[in-house]
């Protein structure tokens, strides 16, 4: 399940249609493809950037240009604020919440910002995966005013991302009548899916999708993204079919789209991943993605991605920035067939965010680098939280071999 699956609330008391971000959230591979794609036709397009990604863009920035004559004003601070993260959350990009951070500085680091202000920071943070950060503003907001819709639902995701299912299952159960149906459920059953009863949960989720008819319709694909995820965690390929198709019909957000690539790359269509991600922008999760498909199926503009993806991460490095670990690890064990690498990254990244990928990551990488010594952390935690998988089976069952 992605990180940074996300859906947007209707927020109480606004005019309808204005919304808020509430964060929810393979085996090693032949060498690198020796030499950089050239296209031979200057008319060659590599990358496409989505007209709708231009327009809210734009959007933001005239309303940039707005606010610099007045930055204390905090109602349009917001509203480029929000913008910006429902963009980045739909596009994958990080630099979209830093222009939403960027608009609410003079009120970023006070103690005493305004409710609204502390939402978005601790939806900021999660995003940019300072999970303490998020959870110690929610907290607060949540201190005095426990009825907080979006401070809830997004703490129980925070939680739900750092491998807390316990306390996800108690926000989750708190959650106001407000949030809707199909947005409750997909909060408390993606937790019981994640603690060994994945089957009952997706015969739950499906039934609330038929009977919730105003569930809105973004609310009702990410469930239907869920609802895939679930059934890829039982191995019912189908059903995830379906699922992913319903929830990608209308083009999709980059989180459903990356989670239906993975799906394909793991039923062997890799050839299906290139069209499915077409014109989908460059974020790392897209590049990732495209790189691996196109690897595999030969596609001459794969050593483009591996190249840009190989320059991003050594520029990550080199700043610093832990923003991407998972799919740097999966980058170095996949494409470059780094074992040893991978494995040090993937398990960096299990100290950060603990979802059933960055398990199965540190598993897959354990394996390929023969040290099943490395995967212990992530059995504990398969064994204490009752995680089942049926991709996760096969990958235990090599650690286990390992170690005999």
């Amino acid at each position: 399940m992605q990180t940074n699956t996300s859906v947007v609330l209707r927020e109480r008391g606004r005019a309808p249609g204005f919304y808020l971000l509430a964060a929810i959230s393979l085996l090693a591979a032949a060498p690198v493809l020796a030499a950089p794609y050239r296209p031979s036709d200057d008319a060659t397009v590599l990358s496409t950037i989505p007209a709708s990604a231009v327009a809210i863009q734009r959007e933001v920035r005239a309303r940039q240009k707005a606010l610099a004559a007045n930055p204390h004003a905090l109602a349009a601070a917001l509203d480029i604020a929000r913008l910006a993260v429902r963009d980045g959350r739909a596009s994958a990009d990080p630099r979209r919440y830093g222009q939403a951070q960027a608009v609410l500085q003079p009120w970023w680091s006070a103690a005493d910002a305004p409710t609204e202000v502390r939402v978005l920071r601790a939806v900021i943070r999660q995003a940019l995966h300072d999970f303490k950060g998020a959870e110690a503003d929610l907290d607060a907001i949540l201190a005095t005013d426990p009825r907080n819709a979006q401070a809830r639902l997004t703490r129980g995701f925070v939680r739900q991302t750092i491998g807390a299912f316990d306390a996800a299952k108690d926000d989750c159960r708190q959650l106001p009548a407000s949030v809707g149906r199909t947005a409750a459920a997909v909060c408390i059953l993606r937790v019981e899916a994640l603690t060994g009863s994945a089957a009952p949960a997706l015969e739950r989720l499906t039934q609330v999708m038929a009977l919730d008819g105003k569930a809105e319709p973004q609310v009702r694909r990410w469930a239907q993204t869920v609802a895939a995820e679930m059934a890829c965690m039982l191995g019912r390929t189908d059903e995830a079919n379906q699922y992913f198709a319903e929830a990608t019909a209308e083009g999709g957000d980059i989180p459903a789209l990356v989670a239906y690539a993975d799906h394909l790359l793991d039923t062997g269509r890799p050839a299906e991943v290139l069209p499915l991600l077409a014109d989908r922008g460059e974020a790392d999760v897209v590049l990732l993605r495209l790189a691996i498909a196109g690897k595999t199926v030969g596609d001459p503009r794969a050593s483009y991605w591996v190249a840009l993806l190989a320059e991003r991460f050594a520029a990550a490095r080199a700043t610093g920035n832990q923003l991407h670990l998972r799919e740097e690890a999966r980058f170095e064990l996949e494409i470059r067939g780094d074992t040893a690498g991978a494995l040090r990254l993937a398990r960096e990244n299990w100290k950060v965010q603990r979802e059933l990928a960055d398990a199965r990551l540190v598993l897959q990488a354990a394996g390929a680098a023969r040290d099943p010594g490395a995967a212990i952390d992530v059995l504990r935690f398969i064994e204490t939280t009752g995680l089942a998988d049926v991709r996760l089976k096969a990958l235990q069952d090599k650690i286990a071999e390992l170690r005999s």
